[in-house]
């Protein structure tokens, strides 16, 4: 089982040939300035804030340039990188309060901001990585500052992946090694078994004045009144299917969420480079829990995060044995962006009393061929009219980009229903 520690990691201020240049959601400035002007770093834009944004996932100020390479193989993974300039992001811990998220700002403009998406080419399916991948750079042979150690990260248009800012010295042509450590989930169906071994990729990007002109320059803003409104920027478009988004079919908050077709059958998009978009929740089997309350959504929701919450009839490859599997997979309400990182539990009651082995169960977070990213558990029993309560002890450890920062974190617990077969 994947044992995540919260705190994992401290909250310190630190900090290929290119293919071609994407947009997707950032923190560019307005007029070039900060609500913190101290914070603005000399040649960067500035990053404004939205002012009081609603605790829930929302439109950021702008898309961002950035600059794409070719995707790498390293044993069984495939990775492709992703470079903007250096900007701010949100880093989140422990129970996810006020007090322990805290926004990360470059300390200097001399640098990238690198981003990496992770998968498997065989199933398309986006890769968590939460800790233990290292980068290096080297400029002419030479290490460039100290190993960093990446964060893993969800933004609006590029998903699941992870990067930092990472600082340079000069103009030329850098050589970047990425150390991948193992999954840190349990794998199943024909992902059983793989990623176990430490691999490393390496690619060369170069950093020049085009570069930096393109990072900064090619910037799309938003109409500023659009700013905070609930809703999410469009997942960035790139391979053979370009122009199809990821919805999680629930229909969002009302008229700020959009139904998206998916990007391919499965859900996952067989794309050059796919988007960590989860399966809809009529791709899940068994029987969809229910919530207790007069919800308006399709799917129970918790901190403004969507939950598909199944329960897999006995002798599913995976549980237990007999047992029933309880699959819960949160996900993003626009965008269907997997929650990693999440840590939680189940209790089961029937007519008031905690059924045996349903009590404060621990759900693994799970890597899936079939159903992707979720959190599971067996339960020996379970039947209809049976209340489920899942518990959130901590929310997505992840960090985020803007637009995602205020949700995710005040997450109350699930109390859903087993409803009646049909």
């Amino acid at each position: 089982m994947h044992e995540h520690d919260p705190d994992r990691r401290t909250f310190l201020k630190r900090t290929g040939v290119a293919t071609g240049a994407l947009a997707l959601a950032g923190c560019l400035g307005d007029d070039g300035e900060d609500e913190d002007s101290e914070e603005n770093v000399d040649d960067l834009p500035g990053f404004p804030m939205v002012e009081d944004p609603p605790a829930a996932v929302y439109l950021p100020t702008h898309r961002e340039s950035m600059r794409m390479l070719e995707p790498i193989e390293a044993g069984d993974y495939t990775l492709a990188p992703m470079l903007s300039y250096p900007h701010p992001f949100w880093l989140v811990g422990g129970s996810g309060s006020e007090d322990e998220v805290e926004r990360v700002v470059p300390e200097q403009s001399r640098g990238v901001h690198m981003m990496i998406t992770l998968w498997d080419d065989e199933t398309g399916i986006v890769l968590p990585v939460d800790s233990g991948a290292v980068i290096r750079v080297s400029l002419d042979g030479e290490q460039v500052g100290s190993p960093t150690s990446p964060w893993a990260m969800i933004s609006q248009q590029m998903g699941f992946h992870f990067g930092d800012n990472v600082p340079l010295e000069g103009d030329g042509t850098y050589a970047v090694e990425v150390e991948l450590p193992p999954l840190p989930a349990r794998t199943a169906g024909e992902l059983e078994g793989r990623f176990t071994d430490v691999e490393t990729a390496t690619f060369e990007f170069d950093y020049d004045e085009s570069f930096r002109e393109a990072v900064t320059q090619g910037v799309e803003y938003l109409d500023e009144e659009e700013w905070g409104a609930l809703g999410a920027l469009e997942p960035m478009t790139h391979g053979e299917n370009d122009g199809d988004d990821h919805g999680d079919g629930d229909g969002g908050h009302g008229d700020g969420g959009d139904e998206h077709d998916d990007h391919s059958d499965d859900g996952h998009g067989q794309a050059a480079i796919p988007y960590s978009a989860l399966p809809s929740a009529d791709a899940y089997p068994g029987t969809h829990l229910e919530p207790t309350d007069d919800s308006d959504t399709d799917l129970p929701r918790s901190g403004d995060a969507a939950f598909l919450v199944t329960l897999f009839e006995s002798g599913s490859r995976l549980a237990d044995g007999d047992d029933r599997y309880l699959l819960v997979s949160p996900r993003t309400p626009y965008n269907r962006v997997p929650l990693a990182d999440m840590t939680m539990n189940v209790t089961v009651e029937r007519d008031g009393e905690t059924v045996a082995g349903a009590d404060e169960t621990i759900l693994e977070q799970t890597i899936d061929s079939e159903y992707d990213l979720h959190y599971g558990a067996s339960l020996p029993d379970a039947r209809p009219g049976d209340a489920v309560t899942i518990a959130i002890e901590s929310p997505p450890q992840v960090a985020r980009h803007q637009g995602y920062e205020t949700a995710f974190l005040e997450m109350p617990p699930l109390e859903l229903t087993v409803p009646e077969r049909e």
